[in-house]
């Protein structure tokens, strides 16, 4: 048995690291980082992710990452208990009862008259046309009809991804530690994709087309259109 988070510092002040670097280096957030240094694990998100930070973090440092994610585990045991929820209920008068069922009865009768509108309504604005409107082709520009499938899978490695509709500035889709083996699959009109190791994944855009990164290696930046894939860092 060790100390996790002593081991992690003690590494990193060895080789005079800073934190800045670390973060770039590992795509992982300085606050994690020193969350891990000092083992509160609670700061951490979920414990397959956090499993992922530890095992990176630590080869980063020229450490055993495999060795200290099964330090972890043997010390810490993430259980779930179930939790059972008991109803009480209140003993009802004759008089009571009579009024709840008056009650019911009354909000049936309202959300069928609501259910029977909002049909109507329904009714009426699909039977109603819409002028047509050519979307196909606009100034030879393409449309926003068009939309990029992307299955982006951990071929040789853990890797983070860090995935935002269009941009670095856009909607975040998906950020976190992604598993060796484990893939996933995202359909937006353009996605803009940062990794932590390129040479761990590979990419199958729609219709089972594979785009290679060449000989990438390292975080990498990469923009994928209905076009095909755009790598913004070398």
């Amino acid at each position: 048995m060790f100390e996790i988070g002593n081991s992690l510092r003690e590494a990193r002040e060895r080789q005079g690291r800073t934190f800045a670097d670390l973060e770039r280096k590992t795509e992982i957030r300085t606050r994690y980082l020193k969350a891990l240094e000092e083992e509160q694990f609670s700061v951490l998100p979920a414990p397959a992710y956090m499993r992922g930070f530890l095992r990176v973090y630590a080869d980063e440092l020229g450490l055993d990452g495999q060795l200290y994610v099964d330090e972890f585990n043997s010390r810490f045991s993430v259980s779930e208990a179930a939790v059972s929820v008991s109803q009480r209920r209140e003993r009802r008068t004759p008089v009571q009862t009579r009024h709840s069922r008056r009650v019911a009865t009354s909000a049936v009768v309202i959300s069928l008259a609501i259910i029977i509108a909002v049909s109507i309504v329904l009714v009426a604005a699909f039977t109603s046309k819409p002028p047509k409107v050519d979307v196909a082709n606009l100034n030879g520009q393409t449309t926003s009809q068009e939309m990029t499938k992307l299955k982006i899978t951990a071929v040789r490695g853990d890797v983070y991804v860090n995935a935002h509709t269009g941009g670095p500035n856009g909607s975040l889709i998906y950020g976190g530690m992604l598993m060796k083996g484990h893939h996933l699959s995202l359909t937006r009109s353009t996605i803009w994709i940062k990794v932590g190791a390129i040479q761990n994944v590979s990419w199958t855009l729609a219709g089972g087309t594979s785009a290679t990164a060449g000989k990438r290696v390292g975080p990498a930046t990469v923009l994928f259109t209905p076009n095909g894939p755009e790598y913004l860092t070398k």
